[in-house]
């Protein structure tokens, strides 16, 4: 059933149903207008004939005589007569041979369309078509003749009716004959019709296949391909505009290729992470820092959705741009998000992420170094200026009062003096003007020289300070003074944060790299405080008293020493359960540095 669904099979059956009505009205309006020529033409004949035969009755005399030759003549004609007076009464008999139709004259006589008792009464009906049961030869049939009635005038003066009928089986056959050629001429008319139909629709159908097979290579994504031309008629038009829209669908598409390439170069290129999120809240897009950013959403959070999703929730119920900070694993990610609309109909959103830790940090260790670097100097110069004046107000009246008051002047001069001192330290350092003297040292003395350094005072607060040698290699290429600086501030810290009980461990581990850990069992820090331990100035412990705490520069400066060696300083911690700082050193003897040097007296 497909062939009619097609253009064939559509044109085929239009050409058929064209044929078909053409041939049916022209056989109709044959036929009618054969059996209009034919009865009137036989009407005329059998009219001319009556009236003929009427005419010359009237002046006959023997009116028997005339009937029955008149009825011997019109046997070669193939036509009957009957003669009635005016009772309508047949006057005469006559044998009709075999080939005109016997008709009872009873049955001729009750036709009133025949107009009998016109002619009796002088007038001239025309010929009448009249049905009779039983046909010519076939009983079981119907027969149909064509009569005419005429006025009947004997010389004696008496009336009557003149009727001559013919059968009309010769139409029949005739038109049979016709019917017959029609049926003929339709079948080979269907023949011939079918087999242009199917070379006109192939012929018309070919480029539209090709067109069709063109636009699925097309579809395909072989926005190339070309249609053949190979007439200049309509068709080869639609051609040629097909090829004109594959050309400029190929550039249209290889243009948004190039825009898309464009486009994710921009994105992964981005420092700040995109992220573009469909109508049904999935995310569709997403550049490298994006992919970041879940990546560690879902490690720290298995199995719950990211907060970017809880932004697209209230972006589309507020249909408003949504702006706001997100802290993930130690770092700040400050995130827009803005609405896509269709129409008037929100369809997504896109959210850009930026990792404003560094910003963030800067901030507060500017405000942190203003705050700290004001609290170290306002203290002991406060505290300068209130003794000074002490002892210009003789204030102390003994020598021994007065010596107190200079020592606490001097005690405080001299942390105010460290303070410069470490401040500019670190200053060199970060600008590249550390200087090293590195040499070959013996690894476990080194150690163990620097663990009884703190053996006393880790006894006298009652905590645990062991020395683990978990390496084979014997020797490092460092500064020992400078080492020496880092791991006693690490200790220190260690010391100043274990509680009673508590234990401090310093460990040696595997060989390349050389890794020196410094370990307690302490408080431990906050989770979001890990990634400012290495600023200046920067305290996790708030509480601290002044006597207690240091200046904030000590991990500062013990970062700059270990990157100066070409290492790495890490922490690990969680509070409640201890810290754990860990120094990663290279091997070889030419270690490079920061800046590219490798000599054994080397400044940075």
């Amino acid at each position: 059933m497909d062939i009619f669904r097609s253009v064939v099979g559509k044109l085929w059956m239009t050409i058929i149903a064209l044929f078909a009505l053409v041939l049916t009205l022209f056989s109709l309006l044959l036929v009618q207008s054969f059996d209009t020529y034919f009865f009137r033409q036989q009407a005329e004949d059998l009219q001319v004939t009556a009236e003929g035969l009427s005419s010359h009755l009237k002046t006959t005399e023997h009116l028997d005589e005339a009937l029955q030759l008149a009825a011997t003549l019109g046997v070669a004609r193939r036509t009957g007569l009957v003669a009635i007076n005016e009772k309508l009464e047949p006057v005469g008999q006559f044998e009709l041979p075999a080939t005109v139709p016997r008709i009872p004259v009873d049955e001729l006589l009750q036709k009133p369309e025949l107009g009998l008792n016109r002619a009796i009464r002088g007038e001239h009906p025309k010929p009448e078509r009249l049905m009779f049961p039983g046909a010519f030869n076939d009983p079981d049939g119907r027969q149909q003749i064509l009569a005419v009635a005429v006025p009947l005038a004997a010389g004696d003066g008496e009336r009557g009716a003149l009727i001559l009928y013919q059968p009309i089986e010769d139409y029949d056959s005739t038109v049979a004959e016709v019917r017959k050629l029609i049926f003929v001429v339709g079948v080979i008319g269907f023949i011939l019709t079918t087999v242009f139909a199917f070379f006109l629709s192939s012929r018309i159908t070919y480029p539209l296949r090709v067109m069709k097979q063109t636009a699925q290579r097309i579809a395909e994504g072989e926005f190339h391909a070309e249609i053949p031309i190979r007439t200049t008629d309509e068709i080869g038009d639609l051609a040629a505009t097909f090829n004109t829209m594959a050309s400029r669908l190929n550039e249209l598409v290889h243009a948004l290729s190039k825009e898309k390439e464009q486009l994710a170069t921009v994105l992964s290129s981005m420092v700040d992470g995109v992220i573009m999120i469909d109508a049904e809240g999935s995310i569709v897009v997403t550049n490298p820092p994006a992919e970041h950013f879940l990546r560690d959403w879902s490690y720290e959070h298995p199995g719950e959705a990211a907060p970017i999703f809880s932004l697209y929730k209230r972006l589309t119920e507020s249909e408003q741009d949504v702006y706001e900070d997100i802290p993930l694993q130690g770092r700040i990610w400050s995130t827009l998000m803005v609405p896509l609309y269709d129409g008037e109909q929100v369809r997504g959103a896109v959210a850009v992420l930026r990792d404003m830790t560094r910003e963030r940090k800067l901030d507060k260790l500017r405000t942190d170094f203003v705050a700290n670097v004001s609290h170290e100097l306002r203290t002991p110069l406060s505290m300068l200026q209130g003794y000074s004046e002490a002892i210009m107000d003789n204030i102390a009246a003994s020598p021994e009062e007065h010596k107190e008051l200079a020592k606490i002047i001097y005690d405080e001069s001299v942390r105010m003096s460290k303070l410069v001192n470490e401040l500019l330290n670190l200053a060199r350092m970060e600008a590249g003007h550390l200087e090293l003297h590195r040499e070959t040292i013996s690894l476990q003395p080194y150690l163990e020289k620097i663990q009884r350094k703190f053996t006393n005072l880790a006894r006298e607060r009652g905590i645990g300070l062991q020395l683990a040698m978990e390496t084979a290699r014997e020797s490092a290429y460092l500064d020992p003074d400078r080492m020496e600086q880092v791991l006693t501030n690490l200790i220190d810290n260690a010391l100043r944060h274990t509680p009673n009980g508590g234990l401090v461990t310093l460990r040696a581990l595997q060989e390349e790299p050389l890794l020196i850990e410094v370990s307690d069992t302490g408080s431990g820090i906050p989770q979001e405080d890990l990634p400012f331990v290495f600023e200046r100035f920067y305290k996790a412990d708030k509480a601290r008293t002044r006597g207690r705490a240091g200046t904030g520069l000590g991990l500062a400066i013990a970062r700059n020493i270990v990157e100066a060696h070409g290492g790495t300083i890490t922490v690990q911690s969680k509070l409640g359960e201890g810290t754990t700082f860990t120094i990663s050193l290279p091997h070889h003897r030419e270690s490079k540095d920061r800046s590219g040097g490798h000599d054994s007296n080397d400044s940075f």
